[in-house]
């Protein structure tokens, strides 16, 4: 071949990986979703199959498409870890360090090793502290004996993915958009729109067939879009859970920050819920703590999954927690995170209401983050937000962000909304 030949052939494999990528940014195909093959697109391209095999090859370089064996090329899953350490970080959903009230801490810590001295580093069972366990069920009126103790609600969805082990991405619904973690973990490829109700029941249903053995919810508070399910909706979803059998995943977000509580899936349908709460959310994220609450017919499963892989949580932070929370000082905590809350979010709507092109929805939205849609292209780098394309594949979303707001101080904050207006008023 002539040189000339040659770099027309270069030119061509790289045109075609460029399209089949701009295809599946489009949302065309979808991460997991098989890609037609070379043939098929030697056929497109009206090219030789060598051609489009250099152009597969380079895409899979970039990390878009993976081959597996005896089977065809995949839209690779994202694989994404949020960053931290930005002074105006509106990504990160974790309550900034400083707001909790160290001094008490610091005082539970001291007591237990005076009390109890080298005893408070001693294990615990893999169910968790009996104390913290105790304290937890009457915070959150759920039954004791069905507690497991975890380190946080990334561990409990890792739980559930080794107990569902076989072909859990075909047995698993999600909201749409979702919790990037669950999706990233479950490989998610089954949706349910969300409207202000919640999941749209008419897709619900058609959703559901004999395959699926389990819907991942975060029906109080939701991520990324601040809404709770209506009662309505609730009520609609447990009596298909019953009927279908099927297990809903309800991870406990934020229903502290809720304005008002309803009951929970936990409450309307016990036997078909598995129920996730991240005590690291309310608090501080290097906690590292939460728990589950897991159907009988479970239990012993998730247990053994537990022990499996890191046979107990840690127990001094058990201990502390429990302390914690039977003196008063978790609920005055969530009282002085609830009146910040109040008054950042009461300041980002101010904001975000100057700006035409933004709109955040109404205001009903809950929690300390802001799903907001733009009527314009938000094509800038190094967005201090997250983006709405990591909690949904539907290109309708692209021009969605999230704005989480107590991750910062509260000079940082103020900071930050100057920040964030010079931004918008760029885009504008």
């Amino acid at each position: 071949m002539s040189r000339t030949g040659s770099r027309q052939t270069d030119h061509l494999y790289q045109k075609i990986a460029a399209d089949i990528a701009a295809r599946i940014s489009a949302g065309q195909y979808k991460p997991g979703q098989r890609i037609p093959s070379i043939r098929h697109f030697a056929s497109v391209f009206r090219c030789n199959k060598l051609t489009v095999q250099k152009a597969f090859g380079l895409l899979r370089r970039q990390g878009i498409i993976e081959n597996i064996v005896g089977s065809g090329s995949y839209v690779r899953y994202p694989h994404k870890i949020g960053s931290t350490g930005e002074i105006f970080d509106f990504k990160t959903d974790y309550i900034e360090v400083g707001f909790f009230p160290y001094r008490q801490v610091q005082a539970i810590y001291n007591d237990l090793f005076v009390k109890e001295k080298s005893g408070a580093l001693a294990p615990v069972d893999v169910k968790g502290e009996p104390g913290l366990i105790r304290a937890l069920s009457r915070l959150y009126h759920v039954p004791a004996e069905s507690i497991i103790i975890i380190s946080g609600a990334q561990q409990g969805l890792d739980l559930i993915a080794k107990l569902f082990a076989f072909k859990i991405t075909d047995a698993i619904l999600f909201e749409d958009p979702t919790y990037p973690g669950a999706i990233s973990l479950f490989k998610a490829r089954h949706f349910v729109a969300m409207d202000g109700q919640g999941p749209r029941l008419d897709q619900l249903d058609s959703k559901l067939h004999s395959r699926i053995q389990l819907f991942y919810s975060m029906p109080a508070v939701h991520n990324p879009t601040g809404q709770s399910y209506s009662p309505r909706v609730k009520e609609a979803i447990s009596r298909r859970a019953r009927k279908h059998d099927f297990y809903i995943i309800e991870d406990d977000y934020l229903s502290e920050f809720a304005r008002q509580p309803l009951p929970r899936f936990i409450d309307l349908v016990p036997e078909n819920t598995i129920y996730i709460k991240s005590l690291s959310q309310t608090t501080v994220a290097g906690l590292r703590l939460g728990f589950m609450v897991v159907p009988p017919k479970l239990y012993d499963k998730v247990l053994y999954a537990k022990f499996t892989s890191d046979i107990a949580s840690n127990g001094l932070v058990q201990k502390f927690f429990a302390r914690f929370i039977e003196k008063g000082y978790y609920q005055q905590h969530l009282a002085a995170i609830g009146k910040k809350i109040t008054y950042r979010r009461k300041r980002l709507i101010r904001l975000i209401d100057s700006f035409d092109f933004l709109d955040c929805h109404g205001h009903s939205q809950q929690g300390y983050s802001l799903w907001i849609s733009s009527k314009r292209k938000l094509d800038i780098t190094n967005a201090p937000w997250r983006r709405g394309s990591e909690f949904s594949f539907d290109p309708n979303y692209r021009d969605y962000f999230r704005l989480s707001f107590m991750h910062l101080s509260d000079d940082h904050f103020e900071q930050g909304l100057d920040y964030l207006a010079k931004i918008l008023r760029y885009l504008d």
